[in-house]
């Protein structure tokens, strides 16, 4: 039997174990096998720095190729050139016009660069920003198209992750609202934001509640309380939100000096919210208790421990007149629907927080919290065994004997730890984060 006397299907999958430089090739020298081949080279395409031209010169060689692209992932940052005005700019908003062309893209990362090299025309005092706002527009225009009725502009879209600037020491973080129409699009159902600065979002809020979004990432990124309510007055029916680690790059602008107006804003999602993620920055004092109650709907909580006990004059470490571990006029304010409670201490000279685990033990032990089935501990430390060991105030039981008995299962998860070790975002040395790093 002859290989082109093979079906179809088992043609793909004979061609989905080999390499995709082989691929190529055979697309190259096969022109009967090049449709078949190119299907499946183009369903996920890969462009570092400078490939932008290349990929948009073959979509203007073969039209239809632009039709195979499922998932697009742009990964730009700087490198160490000696001619800089040669090599830059290198915009990834300037790949707008081609991205639009992907009638079936479903997932859409990018990576970007905020500036280029300095140029000689360049104005005195903003530099080269001007082209940073004119690149901007291109993907601001591109989204703007997309929500018009009618329109079959990324019409296949549902998933979105900007990085638009490389996360580096000492420099702000990029501007979202000059690219904040990416919020109206009509079907993305899941946005990442990392590094972002959210200051104002007026001139990209439509009506409420007009957006499919159910997930919304936000990760090192500035967020004023005003933006995350009309960031959050958008969904329909928001179901899960991340919002973590300050912008490590700088100091930011909202340090959250009160926690509760944060947690107020997402009250707009109240009605759909199932899991929530929230890093409040650290360094910031006296604050009370966080009040969750208000989030009817939510399963899963992550958060630190002093968000459920309250910083400065209500830690228990730090105030002889109120034991709060052992006080039953600490409310619980954490939602009757909660199921998993996930408590992260990133830091590892930090001790482990067994006291809160006690104000917990007494929360369920009064019925405040009927449906908490896990707590688990993410740690950079192990430390399980000082924290199930230790004795729950009775002398009696451990803080594992009792947790047995009211049926919470207690977890423990190692992690990265905020200050040393970073997340990458790519397979890139130069393309990492850190949580918190020079706020820890």
């Amino acid at each position: 039997m002859h290989i082109f006397d093979l079906p179809q299907e088992l043609l793909e999958a004979i061609l989905a174990q080999t390499s995709r430089g082989s691929l190529a090739s055979l697309a190259r020298v096969c022109q009967r096998l090049r449709p078949l081949v190119e299907r499946m080279l183009y369903q996920s395409v890969y462009l570092r720095n400078h490939d932008g031209e290349k990929f948009t010169y073959a979509l203007d060689c073969v039209p239809s190729r632009a039709d195979y692209v499922r998932e697009l992932l742009i990964h730009y940052h700087y490198v160490d050139v000696e001619d800089e005005e040669e090599y830059y700019p290198l915009y990834a908003e300037t790949l707008a016009p081609t991205i639009g062309r992907l009638v079936n893209l479903r997932t859409l990362v990018v990576k970007g660069l905020e500036f280029d090299a300095d140029r000689e025309e360049d104005d005195e005092i903003i530099g080269g920003y001007e082209r940073v706002i004119a690149e901007a527009e291109k993907w601001d225009t591109l989204f703007a198209q997309s929500a018009v009725p009618g329109a079959q502009i990324l019409p296949s879209l549902t998933k979105c992750v900007m990085i638009m600037d490389d996360i580096a020491p000492n420099e702000p973080a990029w501007d979202f609202s000059l690219r904040g129409a990416v919020l109206i699009h009509p079907h993305l159902q899941d946005l990442t934001i990392v590094g972002g600065e959210l200051e104002s979002l007026k001139n990209h809020v439509p009506s409420p509640r007009s957006t499919p979004l159910e997930r919304l990432n936000m990760f090192g990124c500035d967020v004023s309380p005003s933006a995350m309510g009309e960031l959050l007055s958008l969904p329909r029916a928001l179901k899960h939100l991340t919002y973590k680690g300050a912008p490590w790059c700088y100091r930011p602008t909202n340090v959250m000096p009160n926690r509760q107006i944060y947690v107020d804003m997402i009250k707009n999602q109240a009605d759909s919210l199932v899991s929530l993620d929230i890093d409040f920055y650290p360094g910031v004092v006296d604050n009370p208790p966080v009040d969750f109650t208000s989030l009817k709907c939510l399963e899963e909580l992550t958060v630190e421990p002093d968000a459920l006990r309250g910083t400065g004059q209500y830690d228990p470490k730090n105030n002889t007149k109120l034991c709060l571990w052992n006080s039953s006029e600490l409310k619980c304010q954490l939602p009757l629907s909660l199921k998993r409670l996930v408590l992260f201490l990133y830091t590892p000279k930090n001790p482990p927080d067994w006291r809160t685990l006690i104000i917990l033990y007494n929360w369920i032990s009064r019925g405040n919290l009927p449906n908490l089935e896990t707590i688990t501990f993410q740690i950079a430390k192990p430390c399980e065994r000082e924290i199930l060991d230790r004795s729950i105030g009775d002398n009696e039981r451990s803080i594992g004997q009792a947790f047995e008995e009211v049926k919470v299962e207690l977890q423990f998860e190692l992690v990265p730890n905020s200050k040393n070790d970073g997340y990458e975002l790519f397979n890139c040395p130069d393309c990492g984060i850190n949580w918190r790093n020079m706020h820890a």
